[in-house]
């Protein structure tokens, strides 16, 4: 069986991904863990390589964080199924896969895998979801803030904050 399969024009592609540019280009990174008493405390340092391919933004995260090295390949497509922002996330350092479903306003993005059939487990057993928000702060600086869930996302708490400073 033949099936028509629609080729997608470049326009068409950059249009989808307009309003995510700020994520393309080549970063460093400092990298902030949470803590509940003095705040947003800088943890490590990394880069981020993110472009454009064919009809995908695909990004490479290396961290060093805590003194443990962390390698990420992400990738975010637009599903026309349902109008949604999909990121696939491939930790390299756990081999671990996860999948966020996102949406995107004011060249911000919020993704969560709260329907990710992949659970994460935190030390004590219990499963955790995480939200990940991508936002634009100016020009040359992006920031993505992590957050994590132990009930469903009635609760969200901060865990991880990334600022990509352009290279």
């Amino acid at each position: 069986m033949i099936s028509y399969m629609p080729t997608f024009a470049e326009e068409e592609v950059i249009n989808r991904f307009n309003n995510l540019s700020f994520l393309v280009g080549d970063f460093n990174i400092s990298v902030y863990s949470y803590n509940l008493t003095k705040g947003w405390i800088q943890s490590g340092k990394g880069n981020s390589e993110c472009k454009i391919e064919e009809t995908f933004i695909t990004e490479k995260v290396k961290l060093n964080k805590e003194d443990c090295n962390v390698c990420l390949n992400n990738t975010i497509a637009f599903d026309v199924v349902d109008s949604s922002y999909r990121l696939m996330s491939f930790d390299k350092t756990l081999g671990s896969v996860d999948v966020y479903k996102g949406t995107i306003s004011n060249e911000t993005i919020i993704f969560n895998n709260l329907d990710s059939e992949y659970k994460t487990k935190n030390k004590l057993g219990e499963d955790i979801s995480f939200k990940l928000i991508y936002k634009r702060l100016s020009a040359t600086e992006n920031e993505l803030v992590v957050g994590y869930t132990k009930n469903k996302g009635r609760t969200w708490f901060p865990f991880v904050k990334n600022i990509y400073t352009r290279k």
